[in-house]
């Protein structure tokens, strides 16, 4: 894995402004939730500060370096090619060496949809990116607080927030976000 220094200035030339701004609030963010939950605070910072590497490509070149880097869209994320940031940034990442961390990887490739056997790692990149301070939406203040609470639970609200909010737009739904909301009510009631 390339140093910390190395990691800032690979994502300094891609990611600028606001989007800079967010990734640093989403570092915080991370951060804090790990510590609270027992995260490996080393790959709790290079996924969150990684995350959105992929972010800044238009839609035809998100879909282009997905099938360069030999990732399968499919026909969702052919129709919304903005779902294929986190797993083209992964893809990118470990291409250009910059992280080889398999669990880092992983985090970052599903912390826009989640899915189905989200480990830690891949629960706090996700409700980081979901609830870090610049969010302003219905509902976030309570998945805040419940963050700081009880991550199952939070990702639970998160992921019922983010399908209701897809289905009143009339908007696709990644099937993995599907996949991860039904894993987790079960783990949850088991």
């Amino acid at each position: 894995m390339a140093e910390w220094h190395a990691l800032e200035a690979a994502l300094q030339a891609r990611v600028t402004g606001e989007r800079l701004a967010h990734t640093y609030r989403v570092l915080e963010t991370a951060r804090r939730l790990g510590r609270t939950h027992g995260a490996d605070d080393g790959q709790v910072a290079v996924a969150a500060l990684m995350h959105d590497y992929a972010k800044p490509l238009p839609p035809a070149a998100l879909l282009a370096e997905a099938v360069r880097l030999g990732l399968t869209p499919d026909p969702v994320e052919r129709a919304q090619p903005h779902l294929l940031h986190g797993p083209v940034a992964a893809a990118l990442l470990a291409e250009e060496g910059l992280v080889t961390d398999r669990e880092v990887l992983q985090a970052i490739a599903s912390h826009t949809t989640g899915r189905a056997g989200m480990s830690l790692l891949e629960k706090v990149i996700y409700l980081a990116d979901y609830v870090e301070p610049g969010r302003r939406f219905a509902g976030v203040e309570e998945i805040r607080a419940e963050a700081e609470r009880d991550l199952d639970r939070a990702l639970l609200g998160a992921l019922n927030n983010s399908l209701v909010y897809l289905v009143r737009q009339g908007w696709l739904i990644h099937p993995a976000s599907v996949e991860a909301r039904n894993w987790l009510l079960q783990e949850l009631q088991r």
